[in-house]
């Protein structure tokens, strides 16, 4: 009897550890998507200022390095969440339904990804400024 107890607490132990694991990468993915969430917003933000504002007052607010330093941290955010998909899409003990899912997300972020880093590498060698705020009112991150 004592045998089968042992057993029974064991397996609802190791149980218990791969659905938290589950849940626990599920959640990272969740904050990964957060973020991303939040950068793009906050560049979509910016390019809208932008195109309000004169050429004067891009030059005083530094937007064009704030737009770069945005781009380029969003590139790393990005990655993190086509990361955590990935893994999380192929983890052998997630369904394949919730599998099927993981993976369109990745694909989406891959794209977006992409997106970012294009605009990243247009804006980092403009140096006039005229030049860089018409790429910045150019940003469109949308779907």
């Amino acid at each position: 009897m004592t045998r089968r107890m042992r057993l029974v607490l064991m397996m609802g132990t190791v149980s218990l550890g791969l659905l938290a694991q589950r849940s626990l990468r599920a959640q990272a993915c969740q904050d990964d998507e957060a973020m991303v969430t939040d950068y793009k917003k906050s560049i979509t933000e910016l390019a809208a200022t932008v195109k309000t504002e004169s050429l004067e007052n891009f030059e005083k607010a530094y937007h064009r390095k704030s737009c770069l330093t945005k781009l380029t941290l969003s590139v790393g955010i990005v990655g993190g969440a086509v990361d955590c998909f990935d893994k999380a899409a192929q983890d052998p003990a997630t369904p394949k339904e919730q599998a099927d899912t993981y993976k369109a997300k990745r694909d989406g972020y891959t794209k977006l990804k992409d997106k970012v880093t294009h605009y990243r590498d247009a804006l980092k060698p403009v140096e006039a400024a005229k030049d860089a705020k018409a790429l910045i009112e150019k940003i469109d991150l949308s779907d």
